[in-house]
């Protein structure tokens, strides 16, 4: 007799138990959830296997097996046909979609699986916000015309190192410049709109007579202009993850009919935590899109009045944020001037011309990063950073041409459109859960289409993880609420 034998529901249980705890590593380390997404998958095949039976059809199948094609054709048809084969792994985390909706049985299996990943991410925010709250550096608030520091820092950086000594707040600044050695160079490093690292070297001749603040001519304060990334490498990555949990519990506590109960206060203390981490990320787009996928879901459930009095509110809500990135980012949601918005429109106009020049499959993932002399990249020469579209309609129309765009826009619409389904099916449900869950992935989706739309998140595997993760619970419930054969046969006699 076996000690563990492998039954079809030992493979799903473990399958299961896999799943949960790549729910709980996502918001924090992509390698091992990666590792534990993978692991369920193979426990998952391994169950279907032993069953002797195909996965449970989904509304998506055709739609993601087209897309997926289309990517593997542009692949192999690529500009750079090595470099863009080794990144499909990055199209094969859509099968995170039809693994969470094989896997999850129940409405109950859905809530756990969500409520573990929210607590994670709400544990990693918490941390974001003590960092926040206790501050890291400083943070310069102005620079004298005659300082020796002009020309080598500027507003809104923030200085977090002092020969080789991490600054703690302004008067450890002070300290360490009042006690530097006279007669070695100054050396310090910093972040520059609390993403770009720098550094530099002052020359001793350049020091003031006395030390002091007043003598070196500058102004700074605890440094909170740090922009937040959690546990991962870049803030924006950080924010399209947040926009989309905080959508998921906006959609909950909008459907909870006791706000004011346990369930109502307990999403809306998460809800806000999650909101103020990503604030914390001075990530415009994440703003505007989160703005938008609230509306959009408050839209789902007013009358036309109601709608129109959300609009106001919505055009107010975005002014607001406006003046908090001024005063945070020191940049608003459209500013000409901005670096980052010139870099966009440059590499949108390259975009489209790519799309026109190679109209069928694209160019190949990734093969602009090596043949963008030919290609004619302007932005990669005017402002010397190879980076991506920013865009995920351009991308994947450069990448994977007008056929790869056709198959992205079927997959995205028919995925809201069985969500609108959702939400309209469990509006008169006696369990309010349902209707909030339906709600949520609806607001997720959209906020992640509308960022999308000035940011290539598609490109990022934690927040596609995120993304088809959230689809495949959608895909579970869709399933689920459907009449079995015996409930068909009774309605049909």
């Amino acid at each position: 007799m076996a000690l563990l034998p492998l039954t079809h529901d030992w493979w799903e249980r473990s399958a299961r138990f896999f799943l949960i705890l790549f729910a709980a590593a996502l918001p924090h380390s992509i390698a091992l959830a990666q590792a534990l997404a993978g692991a369920a998958l193979l426990l998952w095949a391994g169950g279907q296997l032993a069953r002797r039976q195909r996965p449970a059809r989904t509304p998506l199948d055709a739609a993601l097996l087209f897309f997926v094609l289309v990517t593997i054709l542009a692949a192999v048809f690529s500009l750079e046909p090595s470099l863009s084969v080794s990144k499909l792994s990055r199209t094969a985390l859509v099968l995170l979609a039809p693994l969470g909706a094989g896997l999850l049985a129940s409405r109950r299996q859905a809530l756990v699986l969500l409520a573990v990943l929210l607590a994670s991410a709400g544990a990693g925010a918490a941390v974001v916000l003590a960092e926040k709250a206790f501050g890291r550096g400083v943070d310069v608030v102005e620079i004298a015309r005659d300082s020796p520091l002009r020309g080598r820092v500027r507003p809104h950086d923030v200085l977090l190192q002092c020969d080789g000594q991490t600054i703690r707040n302004p008067v450890h600044f002070d300290r360490l410049l009042r006690e530097h050695d006279r007669t070695r160079p100054l050396r310090c490093e910093g972040m520059r709109a609390g993403l770009f690292p720098f550094a530099f070297k002052l020359s001793p001749k350049r020091f003031p007579e006395k030390p002091g603040p007043e003598t070196w001519g500058y102004q700074v304060k605890v440094g909170r202009g740090l922009r937040a990334h959690g546990t991962y490498s870049h803030p924006v990555t950080y924010a399209e993850v947040l926009l989309q949990l905080t959508a998921l519990l906006g959609g909950l506590w909008l459907a909870c009919p006791r706000k004011a109960g346990r369930a109502g206060a307990a999403l809306l203390l998460a809800g806000l935590l999650l909101a103020a981490a990503l604030a914390a990320t001075f990530t415009r787009a994440s703003w505007a899109a989160l703005v938008v996928a609230g509306l959009a879901m408050l839209w789902m459930r007013l009358g036309w009045r109601g709608r129109i009095a959300v609009l106001v509110a919505a055009a107010v809500a975005l002014v607001g944020l406006n003046v908090l990135l001024v005063k945070w980012r020191g940049v608003g949601f459209y500013d000409p001037g901005d670096t980052s918005m010139q870099y966009r429109r440059v590499m949108w106009e390259d975009g489209w011309r790519l799309i026109r020049e190679y109209p069928l499959l694209g160019i190949g993932m990734d093969s602009v990063l090596t043949r963008w002399p030919e290609l004619g990249i302007r932005a990669y020469q005017q402002f010397g950073l190879v980076s991506h579209f920013h865009s995920t309609p351009i991308q994947i129309g450069v990448e994977r041409g007008l056929l790869g765009l056709a198959a992205w826009l079927l997959l995205m619409t028919l995925y809201v459109r069985l969500l609108c389904r959702l939400i309209a099916r469990t509006r008169a449900a006696t369990d309010w859960w349902e209707h909030g869950l339906a709600l949520g992935l609806f607001g997720a989706a959209v906020g992640f289409l509308s960022s999308g739309l000035v940011h290539y998140n598609f490109g990022d595997s934690e927040v596609v993880m995120v993304f088809w993760l959230l689809a495949g619970v959608a895909l579970a419930l869709d399933r689920l609420g459907q009449p079995t054969a015996p409930d068909a046969a009774a309605k049909a006699a």
